[in-house]
């Protein structure tokens, strides 16, 4: 029935097979045996395979299990008027056990209130008559009609239509499956969303055998991608009465029926409605479309007269065309031409000096096809010589234009042009773009005539022919959008086609954005006070969204990028900032969230959906000690919020007591301090003896969820493997080898092998998960930046202010105070500082103090020690080394420098204390320091072990008040970039959910 498939699994199939092929044959050759062996030891060639399946690893987090059946049995029981529903069934001739199957996965539904109306379209085998009298006999939900001759797909479902008694009908094919909860989620969505008229899932492919693969995540109504291919596909519904409206399925469409269904309802409503998880299992047979367009080649010819139908009746002026390589795909995809003549458009192109890259702009506008523009070049105070003569011999108009504030401000040069212009259109157009295809205006002012569209953009390519932007995804970049699919080859089809095929984004780029003029001056233009040079485009287009209208992705405009060349880097941190508290927690309703937002190549993620009002998980959190250090207090933080927010029922454990010990109990959290012998004997007997002990002593406490705090909790992730709980495991190390040069060698293999098991392995920053990513065998590792609790630290400084903590360190009033804190160890690197004094002049130590606050008694310690006293003695003074202490606020008061000298970091604490006390910041930039800092904006960096880097920097800091202050004023701005406190207790209760509901651990047992 529901048997078009613009996108056969078969091809994806067919390109894995012959990709393993090639590298079989490549091994048989002599240049792949020397390859080989090179290889051999790698650990990433000994898993290549294992890791080559993504949607493998998404089903190991999200297979049916008991946990999700009572969630979802509780959901349903929490909401009133739930609504009946009613499947449609066509049947002619299907394999008798496809279809039995298909009527088990129906009576299997964790809902109840449904009614199936079959179909019987003249079937000739008579084991299908005899299957269905049997299944009528005693299920009374089921209806039946059996028709005296085969009619076609279009009259048998609009039969089976016929039958139906509630308001909303979802279409089944006789030989697919619907998973135990498809009913449950519908019905939850309508019951939540009662003005729904159209409903569709995401779903995938099932073989006849059970295997599940090739799986649609699709976007969120997305109007003009289905004008380009049946997206909706399966699991999807339509109100009854306007089933019944539009005349039900059309005969003479046969192959994509249900594609003109969708277009015709579609024009009716605009009140569709999408949810996000895999509810339809479509069966792949030969003869079917599932598995190539080609089986039923009369299928892409009714599509086709399907979509040219309907932009018929929508007043579009367009030729719809079934592309050479859809059709060599097997594919039922269709392009739109648009006329080259319309509405007037005026093409504004901002400018300053760099003539030949305008030159090359401008010639290339001469391919264009449509007819009706005119080009403005705004030029932004060229002082360029040539580009001054060369302006002057246009012949189109010449504005000069600067901003009153001075400086570069595209979003004001914009503004400004708009305002002169009486075109109908605008088309903003980068110095740095140059056209590829002649059709490209013709294309976006096409789609622009779609009524509800507000914007739309172009294709655009790097010089190497790689895709540069082909729209705008929300939050790729730890809440910064990111260009969808970018450097991937420009001929590449992209996840589902989306790079090739005319969709909706949130937003577009405006170096080539097409818009209509009356709308820009109605929305207020760009905003050139908070988004100047970054993200006005974002803006504007999320600003569309905000009033009912849709941007569209217009592929069939291709034009060159030569991104960047057109202006000098510069630092947009406040703009970045104004943007995340703009939007952060924006949702972009085209980005299915079982994606990966870590690319923007529509990559399968590996994680599932767990409802926010789980009851609180009793959870059993590991960490290596309970010492006053970043990562324990890190735990301490996390722990406290999530038991507060009612996420986490916590149980502590540690082999090593410590102080954080009273604050865990005071909070009546319960804390269990046993040893974990993992360096008595190292033999593999006792190693698992101890997980064994170590195992049945947490099932004895009915543990939920295990959480394992740093590298050395492995052994509680190895024992959840052994209980078959799910866990979560937080690493922070950066240098994952000295840890394992220091554990026995059974326990460092098991280690490794446990990276395997948590639902997730959590990383503070990517430069700390990137060191991992050879291990990633199951596509469970994650970047979730640490971020501190500003109310608990605020209540650390409240008791000091700065004069008060100064005359307590005897500092004098012109003395800058240079402050170093976190313990006193190797990874630190604090010898640094006391080196680069050697390099320090006496004017400089004369006005500095430095106190180096962390001792801790070990072998790098007392070397500090023996450092300091080899000083001249009235340098010793001006150096303070202070033992570990709590009241870290006493410092930070005092400071007016923070120093960072460490070798080895993830995501320090010390570096968001600095920040959130407005101290500027000198620090090496190992791992995910850079990430949290801008070099020469907000801190400056040097190598470790560069005494003379670090010396003049210091000594820059010490004698320029005015750079302390503007470096320390950016640190804070900086700090509101990063993710807060409250986004990242809300990930980790995600995270807590989604792994309670995954159920198992998911690489077995470890």
């Amino acid at each position: 029935m529901l048997n078009h498939n613009p996108f056969p699994g078969y091809y994806s199939l067919k390109i894995k097979k012959y990709f393993i092929r090639l590298i079989h044959w490549l091994a048989s050759t002599r240049l792949g045996s020397l390859i080989r062996r090179s290889l051999a030891q790698s650990l990433f060639y000994r898993r290549l395979q294992r890791r080559f399946d993504p949607y493998g690893h998404w089903l190991e987090v999200n297979t049916w299990n008991p946990r999700r059946q009572e969630v979802l049995q509780q959901a349903l029981l929490e909401v009133h008027d739930l609504p009946k529903l009613s499947l449609v069934m066509p049947v002619f001739n299907p394999p008798v056990r496809f279809l039995q199957r298909a009527l088990e996965s129906v009576t299997e539904q964790v809902y109840p209130h449904w009614e199936l109306c079959l179909a019987n379209d003249g079937s000739t085998d008579p084991e299908i008559y005899r299957l269905l009298e049997s299944w009528q006999a005693r299920e009374p939900r089921l209806q039946i009609k059996h028709c005296r001759q085969n009619a076609g797909v279009s009259r048998a479902t609009n039969a089976a239509a016929a039958l139906a008694r509630h308001d909303f009908l979802f279409f089944l094919d006789h030989d697919d499956e619907l998973p135990p909860d498809a009913l449950a989620e519908a019905a939850l969505c309508l019951a939540r969303e009662p003005q729904i008229d159209v409903l569709y899932s995401d779903d995938d492919k099932i073989d006849g055998e059970g295997r599940r693969f090739d799986p649609h995540f699709k976007p969120d109504w997305s109007p003009e991608l289905l004008l380009s291919y049946m997206y909706l596909s399966h699991l999807w519904g339509v109100r009854r009465d306007l089933y019944e409206a539009v005349g039900g399925m059309r005969a003479g469409y046969e192959g994509s029926q249900d594609y003109d269904l969708a277009l015709r309802v579609t024009e009716r409503t605009s009140r569709v409605g999408h949810i996000p998880k895999i509810l339809y299992h479509w069966r792949v047979l030969p003869g079917s479309t599932a598995l190539s367009g080609n089986e039923k080649p009369y299928s892409f010819a009714a599509g086709r007269r399907a979509v040219q139908e309907a932009l018929a009746r929508r007043g579009l002026d367009a030729a719809v065309h079934h592309p050479q390589w859809a059709a060599q795909g097997g594919c039922g995809i269709f392009t739109h031409e648009f006329p080259d003549s319309g509405p007037s458009v005026a093409i504004i192109i901002p400018t300053k000096n760099r003539v030949e890259m305008l030159r090359a702009c401008l010639h290339s506008l001469a391919k264009t096809r449509y007819q009706n523009y005119q080009v403005y070049v705004i030029d932004n105070d060229s002082d360029d010589p040539d580009t001054l003569d060369y302006l002057r011999g246009l012949p189109w108009p010449v504005w000069r234009l600067a901003n009153p504030d001075g400086g570069f401000n595209f979003s004001y040069l914009i503004n400004a042009a708009a305002a002169r212009v009486s075109e109908d259109y605008l088309l903003f157009l980068n110095n740095d773009v140059e056209v590829i295809s002649p059709a490209w205006l013709s294309q976006m002012v096409g789609y622009l005539g779609i009524p509800g569209v507000g914007a739309v953009g172009a294709k655009l390519l790097f010089a190497d022919g790689r895709v540069q932007h082909a729209g705008i995804l929300h939050g790729l970049h730890q809440g910064k959008p990111g260009h969808a699919f970018k450097l991937l080859p420009g001929h590449d089809w992209g996840y589902w086609a989306y790079a090739k095929v005319a969709r909706n984004y949130a937003a577009v780029t405006a170096a080539c954005m097409l818009t209509q003029r009356s709308l820009f001056q109605q929305l207020g233009g760009f905003d050139a006070q908070n988004f100047a040079v970054a993200y006005n485009d974002v803006d504007y287009c999320y600003r569309l969204l905000d009033t009912g209208h849709r941007v569209v992705y217009c592929p069939g405009a291709e034009l060159l990028h030569h991104e960047g060349a057109s202006r000098s880097p510069a630092d947009h941190l406040a703009e970045e900032v104004a943007y995340l508290q703009k939007y952060r927690r924006r949702y972009d309703p085209y980005y299915n969230c079982n994606l990966t937002r870590e690319r923007g190549v529509f990559a399968i993620g590996s994680r599932t959906s767990a409802p926010a009002n789980l009851k609180a998980i009793r959870s059993l959190i590991c960490t290596h000690n309970l010492n006053l250090e970043g990562a324990p207090y890190f735990l301490l933080e996390l722990v406290l919020s999530l038991r507060d927010r009612g996420v986490i029922a916590p149980i502590i454990h540690s082999p090593v007591d410590g102080p954080l010990r009273q604050e865990f109990e005071g909070a009546n959290i319960p804390v269990w301090v046993s040893p974990v012998p993992l360096s008595e004997g190292g033999s593999l007997e006792s190693h698992e003896k101890f997980l064994t002990d170590f195992a049945q002593e947490i099932a004895a406490r009915d543990i939920e969820l295990i959480l394992g705090n740093t590298l050395l909790a492995y052994y509680a992730i190895a024992a959840a493997g052994r209980l078959h709980l799910p866990s979560l495991w937080h690493i922070h190390e950066s240098d994952p080898r000295q840890h394992l040069r220091g554990l026995p060698r059974v326990a460092a293999r098991e280690l490794i092998k446990c990276l395997a098991l948590p639902y997730q392995v959590v990383f503070c920053s990517e430069a700390t998960r990137a060191l991992y990513r050879h291990l990633n065998e199951h596509n469970n590792f994650l970047t979730l930046h640490n971020v501190l609790n500003y109310e608990r630290f605020a209540r650390l400084l409240h008791p000091w202010s700065r004069d008060k903590a100064r005359r307590e360190l005897g500092l004098g009033p012109e003395e800058v105070m240079v402050l170093s804190l976190g313990t006193v160890c190797p990874r630190k690197g604090q010898k640094d500082l006391l080196a680069a004094g050697r390099r320090l002049d006496a004017d400089t130590w004369r006005q500095a103090k430095f106190f180096l606050v962390g001792d801790r008694l070990n072998a790098y310690s007392r070397k500090i020690h023996r450092l300091h006293s080899s000083m001249p003695p009235e340098r010793q003074k001006k150096v303070s080394i202070v033992a570990e202490t709590r009241d870290v606020g006493l410092y930070y008061r005092a400071a007016d420098v923070f120093l960072c000298t460490s070798r080895n970091e993830s995501f320090p604490r010390v570096i968001l204390e600095a920040m959130y006390c407005r101290l500027p910041i000198i620090t090496t930039p190992v791992f995910g320091i850079a990430e949290m800092l801008r070099n020469g904006c907000n801190a400056l960096f040097y190598d470790p072990g560069n005494y003379r880097q670090l010396a003049e920097f210091l000594t820059s800091m010490i004698h320029d008040p005015a750079r302390r202050r503007q470096l320390g004023e950016n640190a804070a701005l900086g700090l509101s970039a990063l993710p807060d406190y409250g986004e990242m207790l809300t990930s980790y209760g995600q995270l807590f959910r989604e792994a309670f509901l995954s159920g198992q651990p998911r690489g077995g047992r470890c």
